[in-house]
């Protein structure tokens, strides 16, 4: 049984960078609303344990500006393999999550 939880943060970011973060945000399925205040709110649906993986594969790769090929390149393996992992079609090794955490400056436990 998946639970659900709320949880609040802030940010403060350079205004050269918030339409980079908007862009980042929509393209994991979240969105940004504005509040009566005028402040942006970041709304990001709950995700399936069993998606995260993938999701946080694709959002470091973005957050690194690197295409799977090159990620691919960067941990050898196929491209298509980049596209599996991100789809949760195919499992992440636990090598190549040490890999991936190294080349994303991240840890393997987000790929697992």
């Amino acid at each position: 049984m998946e639970s659900s939880a709320t949880v609040q943060a802030s940010i403060t970011l350079p205004l050269n960078c918030v339409e980079v973060v908007r862009e980042l945000i929509e393209k994991l399925g979240g969105t940004i609303r504005l509040e009566d205040d005028g402040s942006d709110v970041v709304v990001v649906p709950p995700m399936p344990e069993r998606e995260r993986p993938g999701k946080m594969l694709r959002g470091l790769r973005l957050r690194a500006e690197m295409t799977q090929a090159q990620l691919a390149e960067a941990i050898g393996v196929p491209q298509s393999h980049i596209s599996a992992y991100e789809k949760n079609i195919r499992r992440i090794p636990e090598e190549k999550a040490r890999k991936l955490a190294e080349v994303l400056q991240s840890v393997p436990e987000n790929f697992r």
